[in-house]
């Protein structure tokens, strides 16, 4: 919080010069005294730029702009328009431009990519050359191969590279449209002085140098200095700053583009416009970041995972056929080709995009607009919520806070209230602590001294506004019987020398102390008899405080992101006072740093933690920060491993929105904020946020479900056709290779509306564990399907007669394997959703929702019509050169289904298996390849079930309706340990008033305590034999 407060604070503006602290961060922590008005228009003209080019900080050539000759009367009667003109051919649209790339490469971009070149050279290859037989004549039996253009392959494949193309270009395209429909102008126009003569002008137009009209409700729209002649102004600069009390500016003052008018009427010089702005510069650290999120980097990882697996098996299909088989190279280069893009995730990013966009729609139902669709995935794994302070968890209002009334001399609460009024300005153009009186004593009860109603009995014959000499407001006012009072209030070191003598100004002094310790503001209130001429002394009868109060909501949200595993922590540009004030009210914990972190002496304590981002994890907070500072806390918050949430409203928050992993900017925020950010809310408070990281986690389910289904498949797909290629000479028509390939994945896309719980904890992406289920999923699938292969050609084994069904030709066999893997990756969706067996639905035994409906009906569609096919395809259709697919009838689809179901719950039942085996020996099982010792994660478990227990205890005491605030420092272990005690030390109640609820809460968390004490003995008997080896092959990841 700067020094200079507002005029009716009572706190005086100190007279001195610009520090160059302010100068350097855009803040004015001292006003500046107006010169006499005849020194400045005698003063020589270049004496007035360096003046202004000094206080101001800008650039040269910024200095230019008003160093022309001019004095300050001709400063004052503007531009002509041709002056305007030229100013503007050299300095340029007081706008920032960002660079856009052209429309045509983001569409080319998509078009080069792994997965897109494969379809585009199989569609090519399938179109160029006449497609023969893999099998000879003997092998065929009496099923046809007729060899020529597969422009049904063409057709599909050309077909699905454009859909997934055009889809992720337009998501990203209408994300864009709508951030720029946020990114309007908060002051598209202004008055500026032209030719003469005041005429509205486009900000965009403004040039250095350009004289503006200022008023209240005015947005500033550039950098500039206050001019001319008038009463001081009240500016709220709190966007910029994170000041909550707008600050007085005075003639010969600078303002900052995006500040407020909030009271006065002045001329002002633009001296900076555009880049050069504050603003600009902002904006300009806002393009320093250009990260990707995580699901992009997912996406690319195993779409490089998949292709190199894929390449390792389709090249021996390719020699194998091109030599052993003597298939001509074009039709091997092919069906290589075909399979490999079968195996690639063809349609993962319009899943994806289409999974994060039914949560963007979510959210919009909710009053949040997502700007950046990734920030969605990753708010599910968002640990870490830094916020600002000023408007974000607070109200950015004052309020006078009738709890902390001081009342002398026999004075009552109501009687303070009521004088406060009186000496306040009641009518129009009211200022923040006038507005917090009049609204304290309205809701004040009547029966108290409260309520509005009483002052109309009051006549206020003269008022006296604050101002910087007296430093107080004073009102003569005649009461109800005819009895003349003076009643006034103002700063309280004023109003204890005007009226406190002995005992009763120490213990006023001490009051003071008190509340400035607090970051409280304080007012002094007094009354004395008579009017100015003839009355009596003033007499001391309290002393009232303002604050910036929480939103209503917000200790509430904290507490279900506590719960949720995501840490708030407050960053503020306030004093350190105030925002431990507001911390403490908000149970978040008051170990609040102060500037003395980015000084000489923060080094040491730094260095006692290790590292800037470690020390960062310990505070709950930082103060007097700047926006750099914001920036660079997110920062080494993320380079420890944290998923970085930030909120804010200002431009001084606009760095930092912009480097989280998830920017959020509240309602009311400004244009910078808004653009910086990745989810913007439209209501106020934040309990939006927990409806979002509830949604986020959803979603990332959703999405983790099918990574894990489609990698499934493609091992299914992959090794399937290695072997039924290499060892049984399996000819399986391409085309309908693509058609099975197609429909799967535009059927998993119902997976983004399929139904599921929010975890409680945060999530990340363990593609190790990922990677082990899907292969062995796919692996089992592979052993299914292949071992039908060879039952049903009539070249190895006579098994249909077994089930008294006549043998099938090589094309009918097409067709079973054909539905036979249509059922096993289509069931494998409902398998994959599920960490225990599909049909559990109960979270106790942690099974997930039932599969919603929106799911159901395309998986079995698509079933149904592999069924029609597999039964009813005619044998004189066939699209495409090579081996023909001839329906097999009803009672071979009969039995292919029966054998597909039986085996879905083998593969069931062995991913469950596998869950269980990853989860309760997987510290053993990765003792080498992880790197870690056995000590590391023993450590690593155990933080686990510590932060579980915080967690539970904290639940069960709001289940019993106390309010729970666990601080780290405030553990007392005599009677419980670890969290619970924590817990229990910081419930804000009376034992004495709740035994009950505080009997059976604490007996439920002693529960709890000896669970995890049963589980951490577990863990230490399971790392018993463990390896102290570092140095492995993979490393884990989060989860």
């Amino acid at each position: 919080m700067t020094t200079k407060e507002s005029p009716a604070s009572g706190e005086p503006a100190e007279k001195g010069v610009v520090s160059q602290e302010a100068k350097n961060s855009g803040r004015n922590s001292i006003a500046l005294d107006p010169p006499p008005l005849e020194s400045v228009r005698m003063a020589p003209v270049d004496d007035i730029a360096k003046s202004l080019a000094a206080e101001m900080d800008v650039d040269a050539d910024v200095a230019e702009a008003y160093n022309d000759g001019r004095t300050l009367e001709e400063i004052l009667e503007g531009y002509t328009t041709e002056e305007a003109q030229k100013k503007l051919d050299k300095y340029g649209y007081n706008e920032v431009l960002t660079t856009e790339e052209p429309e045509w490469k983001k569409i080319l971009s998509r078009f080069l990519g792994i997965v897109p070149i494969c379809m585009i050279v199989g569609a090519i290859i399938s179109a160029a050359v006449e497609t023969g037989c893999v099998l000879v004549a003997e092998d065929l039996d009496d099923c046809s191969c007729d060899p020529g253009r597969d422009w049904v392959s063409f057709a599909l494949l050309i077909f699905e590279v454009v859909l997934i193309v055009y889809v992720d270009y337009r998501s990203e395209k209408n994300a864009a449209d709508a951030v720029k429909a946020l990114k309007d102008m908060s002051a598209p126009s202004c008055k500026a002085k032209r030719d003469g003569e005041w005429v509205e002008t486009q900000v965009r137009e403004l040039v250095p140098g350009d004289l503006i009209e200022l008023a209240a409700g005015v947005v500033i729209p550039s950098d500039g200095k206050l001019v001319g002649h008038g009463e001081p102004m009240l500016i709220d600069e709190s966007s910029l700053t994170g000041e909550s009390l707008p600050v007085t500016k005075r003639p010969g003052d600078e303002v900052l583009s995006g500040a407020v008018v909030v009271q006065g009427e002045l001329e002002m010089m633009v001296t900076a416009t555009g880049v050069d702005t504050f603003f600009g510069k902002t904006i300009a650290l806002l393009a320093t970041v250009t990260e990707q999120g995580n699901v992009q980097h997912l996406l690319g990882t195993v779409a490089k995972i998949m292709c190199t697996f894929g390449l390792v098996g389709v090249i021996p299909i390719f020699f194998v056929q091109l030599f052993r088989d003597d298939v001509e190279w074009a039709t091997s280069l092919k069906t290589a080709i075909v399979i490999l893009v079968a195996t690639l995730p063809v349609a993962m990013p319009l899943v994806v995009t289409t999974a994060l966009a039914v949560g963007s729609y979510e959210l919009s139902q909710e009053k949040a607009i997502v700007q950046r669709l990734s920030a969605i995935e990753e708010m599910a794994g968002m640990d870490i919520l830094c916020s600002d302070k000023t408007g974000t968890l607070t109200k950015n209002e004052l309020v006078l806070d009738k709890d902390l009334i001081w009342e002398v001399n026999g004075s009552t609460a109501g009687e303070i209230l009521k004088v406060s009024c009186l000496a306040a300005k009641l009518e129009g153009g009211q200022d923040a602590i006038d507005k917090a009186v009049k609204e304290a004593l309205a809701s004040f009860p009547e029966s108290q001294g409260g309520g509005l109603a009483q002052l109309e009995e009051y006549e206020v014959k003269k008022f006296v506004p604050f101002n910087p000499v007296d430093k107080r407001t004073e009102a003569t006012v005649v009461a109800p019987g005819g009895k003349v009072y003076r009643m006034s209030k103002g700063a309280p070191g004023v109003m204890v020398d005007l009226c406190c003598q002995g005992s009763l100004r120490e213990e006023a002094e001490d009051k003071i102390i008190e509340n400035a310790q607090r970051g409280l503001r304080s007012l002094g209130v007094a009354i004395a008899e008579g009017d100015e001429h003839s009355g009596g002394e003033y007499n001391l009868i309290g002393m009232i405080s303002l604050l910036d109060p929480p939103r209503d909501d917000t200790a509430q949200t904290i507490v279900d992101a506590q719960e949720k595993g995501v840490e708030v922590k407050m960053i503020t540009g306030d004093q350190r006072a105030i925002a431990i004030e507001t911390a403490s009210r908000l149970n978040m914990g008051t170990n609040i740093i102060g500037s003395e972190i980015w000084g000489p002496d923060g080094e040491a304590l730094i260095r006692a933690q290790g590292s800037f981002g470690q020390f960062i994890e310990q505070v709950n907070g930082f103060a007097s920060v700047f926006p750099e500072h914001k920036f660079r806390i997110v920062e080494e918050l993320q380079k420890i491993g944290h998923i970085v949430g930030m909120t804010g409203d200002g431009v001084n928050d606009a760095p930092a929105l912009k480097r989280a992993n998830v920017g959020i900017a509240v309602a009311g925020a400004t244009d910078a904020a808004k653009s910086a950010s990745d989810i913007v809310l439209n209501a106020p408070g934040l309990s939006t946020i927990i409806t979002a990281i509830n949604r986020s986690r959803k979603i990332f389910n959703r999405l983790n479900g099918y990574v894990l289904y489609r990698m499934a498949s493609s091992v299914l797909i992959l090794g399937f056709f290695f072997l039924s290629i290499v060892a049984l000479k399996f000819d399986f028509p391409t085309w309908v290779l693509i058609l099975l390939s197609l429909v799967n994945d535009f059927t998993a896309m119902a997976t983004s509306k399929d139904s599921c719980r929010p975890a409680e904890e945060p999530l990340k992406w363990d593609m190790v564990h990922t990677t082990i289920i899907s292969v062995v999923i796919g692996l089992v699938g592979v052993l299914e399907n292949v071992l039908l292969l060879f039952l049903s050609e009539p070249r190895y084994v006579d098994w249909w007669s077994g089930w008294k069904l006549p043998a099938l030709s090589s094309c009918q066999v097409v067709a079973v394997m054909y539905l036979n893997i249509a059922m096993t990756v289509q069931l494998n969706i409902f398998s994959t959703r599920n960490k225990s067996f599909y049909f559990i639905t109960s979270e106790k035994w942690g099974g997930a929702p039932p599969p919603s409906l929106t799911l159901c009906v395309p998986v079995f569609g698509s079933i149904l019509i592999a069924v029609l096919i597999a039964a009813l395809w005619p044998d004189n259709i066939s699209l495409g050169g090579g081996a023909n697919m001839v329906g097999c009838g009803w009672g071979p689809v009969g039995v292919v289904a029966l054998w597909a179901i039986v085996w879905f719950h083998v593969r069931d039942a062995i991913k469950v298996l596998t869950y269980k085996i990853l989860e309760t020996g997987s510290d053993m099982f990765y003792a080498n390849l992880t790197g870690s010792t056995a000590e590391d994660r023993r450590k690593k478990v155990k933080d686990m079930i510590k932060k579980a227990r915080k967690r539970l205890g904290m639940k069960e005491l709001k289940k019993q309706g106390l309010k729970a605030n666990i601080e780290s420092h405030e553990i007392p272990h005599h009677e419980l340990s670890g969290a619970a005690a924590a817990t229990a030390a910081a419930a804000r109640m009376s034992v004495d008033e709740q035994p009950a609820k505080w009997k059976e809460a604490m007996g439920k968390i002693r529960a709890l305590e000896q669970e995890m004490k049963r589980l951490s003995s577990r863990v230490d008997a399971l790392e018993g034999g463990g390896s102290k080896k570092r140095g492995g092959v993979f490393r884990r990841g989060g989860g």
